[in-house]
């Protein structure tokens, strides 16, 4: 039996798989591995906007609310990358386009409940931020502790919203003129 890596490559346990390695990519790779990461991430959501697996709006939206949070907490001193600047890392930007990638496709059956939703943002993305830090990621100016209660706070609303708009429903619906 012949494996078919374009049918598998729209999978959901392909896509967790894949996110997983983008994540190490990103994370422990950083600018190191970015421009070996950042093309695959970008091959990836190409090939599933192109088996129309995912829309735009799915990839687009979900990471430039990603981005904008990450970049906020940067401007606003909570967040401190290794290069000193106030910009966001681009490998923080590919990550994000890989996240949202899962969250369309592998992560979506958590966002059929928000309140899970809600709980896995206040838990699991303090832990990848905690687990990006212990790696050398990102450094917490004002302490692990104040960083991870603001961002549990913060996902535990921003998550079931990326999940919203990730099923579309807050897309404009065509209403006939």
């Amino acid at each position: 039996m012949q494996l078919n890596l374009f049918k598998a490559s729209g999978s959901n346990l392909f896509n967790l798989i894949a996110f997983n390695l983008m994540w190490v990519g990103c994370v422990v790779g950083r600018e190191q591995w970015l421009d070996v990461v950042a093309v695959a991430v970008l091959a990836y959501v190409t090939l599933l906007l192109a088996r129309r697996e995912v829309r735009p709006v799915q990839l687009l939206i979900p990471a430039l609310i990603g981005i904008c949070i990450d970049s906020v907490l940067t401007l606003a001193g909570i967040f401190e990358f290794s290069s000193g600047s106030r910009m966001l890392p681009l490998w923080l930007v590919v990550l994000w386009l890989a996240f949202a990638s899962a969250l369309a496709k592998s992560l979506a059956v958590f966002g059929k409940n928000k309140l899970l939703a809600a709980c896995l943002g206040a838990i699991v993305f303090p832990l990848n931020y905690a687990v990006g830090e212990r790696l050398g990621a990102v450094t917490f100016a004002h302490g692990q502790l104040n960083a991870l209660i603001s961002l549990s706070i913060i996902w535990a609303f921003c998550l079931p919203l990326l999940y919203t708009i990730s099923e579309g429903k807050l897309e404009r619906k065509n209403v006939p003129t």
